[in-house]
């Protein structure tokens, strides 16, 4: 039994036991007056009675009353034991409430002035039957209440848990974001520390080139100027000299077209004659042979042909991919 429901159960039980228990101790001093009229109020209903002394009867009551109320207080008696021992007290003064004759009214539960003092024990009834119910269904309510303590911190240690979680996440994020922070002034420290540099060595090179050009520029062109000239002395003084080698040639030319000019012809009709006998005996010959050759050289088209156009463009294709590449550094190199 837990705490909770002997705290829940202890107002009723002292209250309701320290009635019956001041009851039951009052009748153990109870005149004869007194005890006569219980003892003709029980023997009415319960039979039984009739048969004992009024004195005893009240006595006997009276301890009766005192253990009940004794049950009722005692915290280590069971709640049902309690609630079993209060109706029956009660079940035993309502029967003869109703059995007696001008204690309630004809036909109706209400009662009447003479039965008013043991109509109002019917709250023992209640108290009995309270006692009980709450016996038997506490442990359920004490389960559920359990349930719903377990289920709380349950979701207090899972909150708890969420809670931590959280933290971690935001410091994870907070320490991301600095790195990403720290990542950036880096990088603005460098650009700051080697954009200068860079710049300065552009202007360097800038002007070297531009140094260089002014530098040689003059030379390269008093160089051509002297090649030109050069040239042209070398035409004036040697012109003549070339004229006149080539009047001598021409000259000595005609001398021997004249001498052997005759001879020439004669040679000519002699090899004429021999190729013309040669063209007749080797002709068919040769015509196979330059068909085979033709047929061959076909071939060699058809086969190698595709190859070579496709190393033509292959390296028209590298022709121009140098040309673009090179020629923008060249055009870079004349603009800078």
């Amino acid at each position: 039994m837990s705490m909770s429901a002997k705290l829940r159960r202890a107002p009723l039980r002292i209250v309701t036991g320290a009635y019956i228990v001041n009851s039951g101790i009052s009748k153990f001093t109870a005149d004869d007056d007194t005890a006569k009229s219980l003892h003709d109020t029980a023997s009415g209903t319960y039979s039984f009675v009739g048969n004992m002394q009024p004195k005893l009867f009240a006595r006997g009551l009276g301890v009766g009353e005192v253990a009940v109320g004794a049950a009722v207080l005692l915290p280590f008696v069971s709640p049902v034991v309690a609630g079993a021992a209060l109706v029956g007290v009660s079940g035993a003064l309502l029967n003869m409430y109703w059995n007696t004759p001008g204690m309630h009214r004809e036909g109706s539960p209400l009662p009447t002035e003479q039965g008013m003092p043991y109509a109002k024990d019917v709250w023992l009834l209640g108290a009995g039957l309270g006692l009980m119910a709450d016996a038997v269904f506490a442990p359920a309510h004490d389960k559920v209440v359990e349930l719903e303590t377990v289920v709380s911190h349950r979701r207090a240690k899972t909150s708890r848990r969420a809670r931590r979680s959280a933290r971690k996440a935001a410091e994870q994020l907070s320490a991301g974001t600095e790195a990403s922070r720290a990542a950036a002034r880096r990088l603005g420290e460098l650009g700051a520390e080697y954009a200068p540099v860079a710049a300065k060595k552009a202007r360097k090179t800038r002007d070297a080139a531009r140094d260089a050009a002014e530098q040689y520029a003059p030379v390269a062109a008093d160089k051509a100027r002297a090649t030109r000239d050069a040239a042209r002395d070398a035409a004036e003084q040697y012109a003549p000299v070339a004229a006149k080698k080539a009047r001598a040639a021409g000259k000595t030319a005609r001398q021997w077209a004249e001498e052997f000019a005759p001879l020439a012809a004669e040679k000519a009709r002699s090899a004429g004659e021999t190729a013309k006998q040669w063209a007749e005996e080797y002709g068919p010959i040769a015509a196979d042979k330059a068909r085979s050759a033709g047929e061959t050289a076909k071939q060699w088209a058809e086969e190698y042909g595709p190859v070579a156009a496709e190393k033509a463009r292959t390296a028209r294709d590298v022709a121009l991919q140098a040309a673009e590449e090179y020629g923008s550094k060249a055009r870079e190199r004349v603009a800078g």
